[in-house]
């Protein structure tokens, strides 16, 4: 694999990690007042198509090919994600998914 193939995937990873973090918040914001079994099987089939869309879309970047680094890449952008909510605070009245539950 090439290095700019490598640099697309890092930046293709890292930016995923983003989306799924918001995803996440998205997900359980609506499936948190519902029954458990049902906030269950919902979790499973969410983190199943996640999943499945980011081989997806590794695959057409550079042939379905994951590295250890590129899921640390995913890693850093979900924590990345956490760290910029807390710090945007102007957005959390538009977006009421954002809010944390739990105030401490």
């Amino acid at each position: 694999m090439s290095v700019i193939f490598q640099i697309i995937s890092f930046i293709v990873s890292f930016l995923y990690g983003v989306f799924f973090a918001f995803l996440c918040k998205i997900h359980f914001f609506y499936v948190n007042p519902m029954k458990v079994y049902w906030q269950f099987i919902l979790t499973i089939i969410f983190i199943l198509d996640s999943v499945l869309g980011y081989v997806l879309l590794l695959y057409h970047i550079n042939e379905g090919v994951i590295h250890i680094y590129f899921l640390i890449l995913v890693l850093l952008g979900y924590y990345s994600f956490h760290i910029l909510q807390k710090k945007c605070k102007p957005f959390k009245k538009h977006l009421p998914f954002l809010e944390n539950k739990n105030k401490e």
